[in-house]
């Protein structure tokens, strides 16, 4: 199949920078994810990929092959779009078989490859109908089945299943997982929808404001975050940020805040502003909390019940901080208590780049009289 690499591309707009900078591999196989808010530039990046738009600065290579100028046709890649883009005069078949056909290729040979392509996606059955009389499921396969006909290098989708109802996206998700893994193709996937991007990915590009914040599985873009802004952005209830500082102190590093306190590890580091990230589902109310980790006196403010999960909202200094835990979560509104979370469960960012900050230990450099917290990048 193939492997796209980006190298510092950009894209400008008149004023407006919709691009910038980017650079990544996306990997044979890979199923790639450009998560991001609306706005952030992940349609423009992958229309660039495409060829639709051409860029302001930087490469695209396929297979090693630079494709910056080459134009869409002539780029090993198939294009699903968020509307689907069917011929609405041609049947199921003939829009199935029309890459196919515009490249000239012979007639039997067609009609071998859409049969294949239809039944591998159940829609041998639909063959002969026209898209408007498909549902919205149907149609969002034969848009899919349109790009698998060709083999392309790779498959780039644009929002593919915004248009569906909640109930046939879950169980479009599912199909385009099993489709990415038979084919062992690669995928670069356009959603603004977290849950698409954690259940579909093998990684994840998150962007924001044209540029790429962090890129990883699922797994690391959750769990180890590497800025504010990814931390805010993944997760229902996102990760709760707090302002606060971390300093020496007689037990070591402690991180205080509005009403809070963590102790940290043992050691020395220099007095700095930072923002405390801890996920609502790692946070746990308790009567009493004497050990290592975060300490959050907190008044409960109101509950809401999600089915099998709550969520309680509850107020620390001038800040709300939210708990989840399955139901039921035996607290009230209006009661104080005291929310904890071990360790290894908290998240520290600068305060001013909102770039992740990681332990250092080393004390054998000689360039080093204390251990730092270092900004990650």
């Amino acid at each position: 199949m193939g492997s796209i690499r980006i190298e510092g591309i950009s894209r400008k707009f008149k004023n407006v920078t919709a691009v910038d900078d980017v650079s990544m591999d996306i990997r044979d196989g890979d199923f790639l994810v450009l998560l991001g808010p609306s706005g952030c530039g992940k349609t423009t990046l992958l229309r660039m990929i495409a060829g639709l738009l051409e860029p302001t600065a930087g490469q695209i290579l396929l297979d090693d092959n630079d494709i910056t100028t080459a134009p869409a046709k002539r780029r090993d890649v198939a294009m699903v779009f968020q509307n689907y883009a069917l011929y609405p005069h041609l049947s199921v078949a003939k829009n199935l078989g029309f890459p196919l056909r515009v490249r000239r290729v012979p007639k039997a040979e067609v009609a071998a490859r859409v049969d294949e392509v239809a039944a591998q996606l159940d829609i041998a059955h639909l063959v002969d109908r026209k898209p408007k009389e498909l549902s919205g499921g149907q149609r969002q396969r034969v848009a899919v089945g349109r790009a698998i006909v060709r083999s392309p290098k790779a498959f780039l989708m644009d929002e593919p299943l915004s248009n569906l109802d909640a109930k046939l996206r879950t169980a479009t998700r599912r199909e385009l997982t099993d489709l990415h893994r038979r084919l062992g193709a690669t995928f670069v996937y356009v959603t603004h929808d977290q849950v698409e991007a954690m259940t579909m990915a093998t990684r994840i590009a998150l962007l924001n404001n044209g540029r790429v914040e962090q890129v990883g599985t699922p797994e690391q873009v959750y769990d180890t975050p590497a800025s504010v802004f990814v931390a805010g952005f993944l997760g229902s209830p996102p990760m709760n940020l707090l302002p606060a500082s971390v300093a020496a102190a007689d037990t070591g590093v402690v991180v205080s805040g509005d009403g809070f306190e963590a102790r940290l590890w043992p050691g020395d580091c220099p007095t700095r502003p930072i923002t405390l990230g801890v996920r609502p589902e790692h946070l746990s109310p308790t009567a009493e909390f004497s050990g290592p980790g975060l300490r959050m006196p907190a008044r409960v403010d109101s509950i809401e019940n999600l089915g099998s999960e709550q969520i309680a909202y509850c107020r620390v200094g001038d800040e709300t901080v939210c708990v989840r835990a399955p139901r039921p979560i035996s607290l009230l509104a209006g009661q104080n208590v005291i929310l904890t979370a071990p360790v290894d469960r908290l998240h520290l960012f600068d305060a001013d780049s909102g770039r992740r900050l990681e332990w250092l230990d080393v004390p054998d450099l000689a360039d080093f009289d204390t251990q730092l917290l270092s900004g990650s990048h």
